[in-house]
């Protein structure tokens, strides 16, 4: 693996700057050697308000490290893996930003500094989430923390379930019972089912114990065919087939499918994150103030959920790690959870700052608070993931076949023969 390659060249490089961090107290209180400069890379394009945030926290920061310049570089998302691989070998910054699926990739190429010893004194750490701080981990190290999250959750308009005398649905069963009560009231569909929507058909294969694929040793194995995920793939598909879900968003992502239908009450209920509020609302806000979320509906309760987020981490050739450190524990700390939902719409991921009363009493925000409190999965760990779904769509393929009324048994299994035979190629 090439990542492997540069790791092992560099290895010595990086021993040398993790053993050379100082440990005598910053000018303001920090815990380490002041740096002249620490630098920042953010992931994405910036915006006025995310730059304002950015700002206010390099004055947090400076309360530590008064004599500290903070560079903050943003890094396009499509740009970042040739980022990291040439700072791999060239030096890079000291504090990064990272896909929470991407810690492990990074991690193994040694590209990140194992934080676990930075993370024992840090008084915000025993509210995080186990199972985003867990992300972090590779082997016995810990090499990033969880810093945002971003899950989706079920929209309905709060007054039609109201008068239907419906709470918003838990379960597959409830899903299809107010759907068909929403179609009979208002003669709209209940909810829909885009099958360009591998995010919130992943909820439904994983809510009935399925998997897109399994690793052993080093070989993936497609489980498109496993009994479970046919079964989940099977109920989302016949959501269109039994006429639950509009055929019009075949071959469509949810933003096409629903969004204009939904805040013009010709539909019932559908699947995004909390950030669609400013898209709808710009679209049509007349009934905003009965819009809602909830958790997912699964086979039996709520459902897990895809928990795509970012990680932060300290990159490993940086000559300050200590220094790095504390700039994410200010970056991350638990005042600046809600400063950072409202310029970004994403998540924290402490557990009581999502339960507590600024997510749980918007009624927008509540239910993918709860959802996010839950099982949050990723999908398979591979380089090669991202050509299964970006390019071949392999899922979205199989549900959009079977949602035009092809059978299972035709579908799943020569679809599974190429998302194993996609993730198993070599990726040097």
């Amino acid at each position: 693996m090439k990542f492997t390659k540069i790791a092992a060249a560099s290895a010595v490089v990086m021993l040398a700057a993790a053993c050379g961090g100082g440990s005598d107290e910053g000018d303001g209180g920090g815990s380490a050697e002041a740096p002249e400069t620490l630098t920042v890379w953010r992931m994405g394009d910036a915006t006025e308000d995310q730059n304002a945030f950015m700002d206010s926290v390099t004055e947090q920061y400076q309360e530590l490290y008064p004599d500290t310049e903070v560079d903050v570089q943003w890094v396009p998302w499509g740009e970042f893996s040739q980022r990291f691989q040439t700072a791999m070998v060239s030096g890079g910054p000291d504090v990064v930003e990272i896909g929470n699926d991407q810690v492990p990739t990074w991690a193994d190429a040694g590209a990140l500094y194992d934080v676990a010893e930075l993370a024992e004194g840090w008084e915000d750490r025993e509210d995080i989430l186990e199972g985003a701080y867990a992300n972090g981990t590779f082997g016995d190290a810990q090499y990033s923390v969880p810093w945002y999250s971003g899950v989706r959750a079920l929209w309905y308009n709060a007054d039609w379930l109201r008068e239907l005398g419906h709470e918003p649905p838990e379960t597959w069963d409830d899903l299809l019972e107010v759907s068909a009560d929403i179609e009979d009231e208002y003669g709209v569909p209940g909810f829909a089912a885009p099958t360009d929507f591998i995010n919130g058909i992943a909820s439904f294969v994983w809510a009935n114990g399925g998997e897109f694929a399994t690793l052993e040793g080093e070989e993936w194995t497609g489980q498109l065919d496993s009994p479970e995920t046919t079964e989940a793939l099977q109920f989302y598909a016949d959501l269109t087939v039994d006429g639950v879900s509009p055929e019009a968003c075949v071959g469509l992502n949810e933003v096409d499918c629903a969004h204009a239908d939904f805040v013009n009450r010709d539909l019932g209920m559908f699947i995004d994150g909390p950030w669609a509020r400013a898209q709808l609302e710009d679209l049509n806000d007349e009934h905003a103030d009965q819009w809602a979320t909830a958790p997912i509906p699964g086979v039996d309760g709520m459902a897990p959920a895809f928990g795509g987020g970012s990680d932060l981490a300290v990159w490993g050739t940086s000559e300050h790690p200590e220094a790095a450190f504390d700039y994410i524990t200010t970056l991350n700390s638990k005042e600046n959870a809600l400063p950072y939902n409202e310029v970004s719409s994403m998540f924290p991921t402490y557990g009581d700052v999502l339960e507590s009363e600024t997510f749980q009493n918007d009624p927008v925000l509540s239910g993918a608070a709860t959802q996010a409190t839950g099982d949050l999965r990723l999908f398979p760990d591979t380089p090669n993931w991202g050509h299964v779904q970006w390019e071949l769509t392999t899922v979205q393929t199989a549900v959009q076949r079977m949602a035009e009324g092809e059978s299972a048994d035709d579908v799943l299994p020569e679809l599974n023969d190429e998302l194993t035979e996609a993730l198993n190629r070599p990726t040097e």
